[in-house]
């Protein structure tokens, strides 16, 4: 340990004060004391899988010192083994960057780098599973579940993987599934929280209580089993001279078609059942692989139809607006004719332009225009109606008199 203040190396750890600046490094002592100590917690809990209580005490540690590069090598580690590799990666980092020379986290990045096919295969499980919890928040559990069985048999460690798995199969109320993936987290880490939470949600609903801890009263059992069974095969073997006897043609012939048949019943009942469990295990590979085109075709068609029901309607939308600009064009210029007209003196073409002006698409403006051509259009049919019964009686005045 170096002096915070000078940087020398205190060689004599039973002083309180370095011996180069005179500093007191007390407080120091007591801090690396705190995080070595939690360090070596840390370590006890990892080398009995209690990898959730190796994070806790391993943080603490690096809380008192964060230069203590065995606690973040040893974090990095768990990390991994939880299926966590980019924490790993991030803690190996910071740990390479303190101490470059004489690290062990360059050894294990440099391992990790140069299996490049199976940090890609670690890369796509994680990206797996943030799109696994997407389609959960979006309530397609069956195809999350699909994909999270895929995800753990190409990344058995990641701890997040068996409780979103385990999560859905609850939901589903499939209990004995969700115990069976549970205890496969418990595997990995035995003192995990959520691991721990959910399987006593299990066992509340099928009132069966989770062991967890794996029998080995068994094992031993039959070992001594089977030495005792080898003793007594020992003491009562008892030494026979060979007896020769003749065997017949038709009985060597019996004993090799006998010999066929129990070859071929070996071969049924022992390779049939492989083969046909290879062919079921394919074909429901087939099967899934199916559902996942058929999901993936089916929110295609979907998007294309809701894209094809966008633009139609856009379509209608821009119809209905061109319909409408064309017919304030068309009164729009019928409405110009008309005015042209109305200069010129034609109150006849005026009134017949008029006819196409609708009178909704015009403007304030527009509208007085219109307003006083049909006036004047108005007034001059009334004029000339009066002239033609001015006519009408004059002519009749002079039929009388010439009468």
């Amino acid at each position: 340990m170096n002096c915070v203040n000078c940087g020398a190396f205190l060689t004599d750890m039973d002083l309180d004060y370095c011996p180069n600046c005179g500093y007191n490094v007390l407080i120091q002592k007591k801090v690396d004391y705190l995080s070595k100590s939690f360090y070596n917690q840390g370590l006890e809990k990892a080398s009995i899988r209690d990898l959730s209580g190796a994070i806790a005490c391993l943080k603490q540690s690096l809380i008192y010192d964060k230069r203590n590069i065995k606690a973040r090598n040893l974090l990095g580690l768990v990390y991994f083994e939880t299926g966590e590799v980019v924490s790993a990666l991030s803690e190996w980092v910071i740990s390479k960057n303190l101490q470059p020379a004489r690290n062990l986290a360059t050894e294990y990045i440099n391992k990790l780098q140069a299996n490049r096919n199976r940090l890609n295969a670690i890369n796509e499980t994680i990206r797996k599973y943030n799109n696994a919890l997407m389609l959960c928040r979006e309530g397609h559990e069956d195809m999350a579940a699909i994909k999270l069985r895929r995800i753990l048999s190409q990344n058995p460690k990641l701890i997040k993987g068996y409780h979103l798995l385990a999560l859905i199969q609850m939901k589903n109320h499939e209990w004995n599934k969700a115990r069976r993936t549970l205890k496969k987290a418990a595997r990995i880490d035995k003192t995990n929280t959520t691991t721990l939470r959910f399987l006593r949600e299990v066992d509340e609903q099928t009132g069966v209580t989770t062991n967890l801890e794996k029998s080995k009263k068994g094992l031993f059992h039959s070992n001594k089993a089977s030495k005792q069974d080898t003793d007594i095969f020992a003491s009562e073997q008892v030494v026979q001279q060979p007896v020769y006897k003749e065997r017949s043609g038709l009985s060597a012939f019996f004993i090799l078609m006998a010999g066929i048949a129990a070859g071929v019943g070996a071969f049924w009942l022992l390779a049939a059942p492989a083969i046909r469990q290879g062919i079921y295990k394919e074909a429901n590979q087939q099967i899934v692989q199916y559902s996942e085109s058929l999901a993936s075709q089916a929110a295609e068609l979907t998007k294309a139809q809701s894209d094809a029901k966008e633009a139609t309607e856009s379509a209608d939308e821009v119809s209905q607006q061109l319909t409408s600009e064309q017919a304030k064009s068309k009164s729009y210029q019928a409405l110009l004719q008309a005015y042209a007209a109305y200069q010129q003196k034609s109150l006849d073409d005026a009134a017949l332009e008029l006819q196409n002006v609708q009178q909704d698409v015009l403007s304030d403006s527009q509208k007085t225009i219109y307003n006083t051509i049909s006036q004047a259009v108005n007034s001059g049919n009334t004029g000339s109606s009066d002239t033609s019964d001015d006519e009408s009686d004059d002519s009749g005045e002079y039929d009388d008199s010439e009468y």
